[in-house]
């Protein structure tokens, strides 16, 4: 009986030691690794779609300067990443962006978790692309300006997610625009929704009146999937 008592008594210690590890461990949401925009015309008690941005050098501010005409006109939330940048492993971070969408934003913003539409350009839009691929029940749809998939993705064929949205804004000049005809093709094989956007130009950013149309077709297309 004692030792058996005194085997309790040390699973009970081990347990709690664990738990106050957990406690100890756990992440925090950290408000620095992101920026967001409201629109003024966003009601507290409506959600609404939410445009998540990558930029190559994890400037947030970027982000909402280059979206913020477009979401005003479409009532979007901005929120924006001011950690992921080109040249890191961003598997990782992209989990802790959807726990900190759904514990965080989701709480404390008017945003629809079910409109959640990855943009970025160049490695933003790579970013993007891997969201898509490795979060495919948090992001609906892709927007990506001169920005392609990822090799290694592409190579995840059998398992890459289908029936999304995504629109390629790509300049005619740009050193990406053959594989971002590639990977139209691809996409469209796994039953993507997309649409193809030009713009006179190379490695740059869309003009503003191509980005707005690129936003307002996905929102367009994600009502029409709501509806089915």
């Amino acid at each position: 009986m004692k030792h058996r008592f005194l085997s309790q008594i040390i699973l009970v210690l081990i347990v709690a030691l664990f738990s106050v590890n957990s406690i100890a461990f756990a992440r925090e949401f950290d408000p620095n690794n992101y920026s967001v925009y409201l629109p003024s015309g966003i009601k507290s008690y409506v959600p609404r779609p939410v445009i998540f941005g990558f930029s190559p050098s994890a400037s947030g501010s970027d982000v909402i300067n280059i979206w913020k005409e477009a979401a005003d006109e479409c009532n979007c939330v901005i929120i924006a990443s001011n950690k992921v940048r080109n040249g890191m492993d961003i598997k990782n971070e992209l989990g802790i962006i959807k726990e900190d969408l759904i514990k965080h934003f989701a709480t404390e913003y008017p945003i629809d978790l079910n409109k959640i539409i990855a943009v970025g350009s160049s490695g933003g839009g790579m970013a993007s692309h891997m969201f898509s691929f490795f979060y495919p029940e948090t992001v609906a749809a892709v927007i990506t300006n001169v920005g392609y998939i990822h090799e290694k993705t592409l190579a995840q064929s059998k398992i890459y997610p289908c029936n999304k949205i995504c629109v390629f804004l790509a300049g005619t000049t740009d050193y990406n625009y053959k594989l971002m005809k590639e990977d139209i093709k691809f996409l469209q094989k796994h039953n993507w929704n997309c649409k193809w956007i030009e713009f006179v130009g190379g490695h740059v950013m869309a003009p503003q009146e191509n980005r707005k149309e690129a936003l307002k077709f996905v929102l367009e297309e994600l009502e029409k999937k709501e509806k089915q």
